[in-house]
């Protein structure tokens, strides 16, 4: 009977032994990725596909880094540069087309970059955010604004 309790014992404290591994895991890659700078969760849609992908970005001075929100890597999947990336108009996500992490009222973008051409979702105030960013002058360019 004893060994039958060490054996679960032993069971239950390495299962919980993996837990914590992986939640500092993802608590440790996520600071990684961050680094001091913005983030947000955004999902990413390729045309032609219904099925959104969750991820983090990051903004920095010069582009836009895309993260996927799960795995070990802590490069980017995606990066765009700022003078190059286009925005659409934001409009509401239907019901029924929402990604489950967001929030109500998401907001969808089309998106494009030099030749490709994308959708990413936001919450509403992220949203703003990144279209404020976006539109902001790049460091080091010397726009005179009247």
């Amino acid at each position: 009977m004893n060994e039958l309790w060490l054996s679960g014992a032993v069971l239950v404290g390495g299962c919980l032994l993996i837990l914590a591994f992986v939640l500092s895991s993802i608590f440790i890659r996520r600071r990684l990725i961050a680094r001091g700078k913005p983030l947000t969760v955004c999902a990413l849609r390729d045309p032609g596909e219904t099925r959104w992908r969750y991820g983090l970005v990051r903004y920095r001075a010069t582009g836009l880094e895309w993260f996927t929100l799960t795995g070990i890597w802590v490069r980017p999947a995606r990066r765009w540069e700022r003078n190059l990336l286009q925005f659409g108009a934001g409009r509401p996500m239907e019901t029924g087309e929402r990604p489950e992490i967001l929030v109500d009222g998401a907001i969808k973008v089309d998106c494009r970059y030099r030749e490709a051409r994308f959708e990413i979702a936001l919450a509403q105030a992220e949203y703003t955010a990144l279209r404020s960013w976006l539109e902001a002058s790049p460091p080091g360019r010397s726009f005179y604004v009247a």
